[in-house]
């Protein structure tokens, strides 16, 4: 029985669908190629196919030594609407022609005469009704993996991780008001509460400052800091605040 060839992890930015796929091979011991995908367009003729070409390279030739005992092979395609959208969103121009070119030569490697059976493809999208369909047809990138925007409970796991060592180290102080920061960056994704807390810290380390009068920090104000509530709530302030689209493109980029 083959295994399935590819799959494609879709969601809001920021979810953490970068890190999962990273995670996908870890478990499976495979260091994977990471491609972002505007990085394939080359103004050169034939050359972003050839790029395309290139990442099946390793894996051909450890089919071809080993066949069904090769290694397994894994290209994480990041931001692969970029790369194979769907054909009528496209603009009008040579970027379509390379655009469908690069579609065409990617499906090649997929499902092609001289298919592989020792790889594995995963694409990362925030845009999934922009790609090309033919791309997640079975047999192609046919498992869909969503990831969605955390629920409070999953808000609530994220700040721990992030806290963790914090609260480990007594630096959170015990006016924290838990409850309400998971109920604040409802809507929010991992990555938005990962930079609440860095605020927050920052915050308190820069009341520290001027409380003090001086940037030198040594062992026992490093042991007398606590992140307080208060610092928690500006950073959501800050957050929120913010022109819109901000972390969107923060996070996109």
């Amino acid at each position: 029985m083959k295994h399935s060839r590819g799959m494609l992890i879709y969601g809001p930015p920021g979810t953490g669908k970068t890190l999962i796929a990273r995670t996908i091979c870890e478990i499976l011991g495979v260091k994977p190629k990471i491609v972002n995908g505007p990085e394939v367009f080359s103004s050169m003729s034939g050359e972003s196919e050839a790029k395309i070409r290139e990442l099946f390279r390793e894996a051909e030739i450890d089919e071809q030594s080993f066949g069904t005992n090769s290694n397994l092979h894994i290209i994480i395609f990041d931001e692969i609407d970029a790369l194979c959208k769907r054909r009528s969103t496209v603009d009008s121009g040579t970027r379509d022609a390379v655009q469908d070119s690069i579609t065409t030569q990617l499906l090649t490697k997929i499902d092609g005469v001289s298919q592989l059976n020792n790889f594995l493809i995963i694409g990362t999208t925030n845009m999934k009704d922009s790609i090309e369909p033919a791309l997640t047809r079975p047999g192609r990138l046919e498992q869909m993996i969503e990831i969605d925007l955390p629920d409070s409970e999953g808000r609530l796991k994220i700040y721990d991780i992030y806290t963790i060592l914090m609260l480990q180290n007594g630096i959170l102080d015990d006016d924290i008001e838990i409850d309400r920061i998971i109920s604040e960056t409802n809507g929010l994704t991992g990555a938005h509460i990962e930079q609440v807390v860095r605020t927050a810290t920052n915050n308190a380390i820069r009341q520290d400052i001027l409380a003090r009068g001086t940037f030198e920090i040594d062992e026992y104000s490093a042991q007398e800091l606590r992140v307080k509530n208060i610092d928690f709530i500006n950073a959501l302030v800050t957050l929120q605040t913010l022109p819109e689209g901000f972390y969107k493109n923060h996070l996109e980029n």
